[in-house]
């Protein structure tokens, strides 16, 4: 699965200040949406739903805009990093 901005995954690899500011915003390491998304969301039911729509195709990994890709585990991760909504 390619997607945007709705999940991160930095790690080690990253510069300092990104490796700083990702833990900040609970992506360090953790394929997930960022605390932004979070408090930034009106509608949570609404992600919810639109998660478990997701979850129903079938993928292996997640390439996003900004992170490591995700190889091993991906729809699992997803899940676990969508459970905040």
């Amino acid at each position: 699965m390619i997607v945007t901005d709705i999940v991160f995954n930095f790690d080690e690899s990253f510069p300092f200040t990104t490796k700083l500011v990702s833990k900040i915003l609970g992506v360090y390491k953790q394929l997930r949406p960022s605390i932004l998304e979070w408090l930034g969301t009106k509608e949570k039911e609404k992600v919810r739903q639109s998660v478990e729509n997701i979850l129903q195709w079938d993928f292996r990994r997640v390439i996003m805009a900004h992170g490591t890709i995700v190889e091993d585990d991906a729809k699992q991760k997803f899940k676990k990093g969508y459970e905040c909504f």
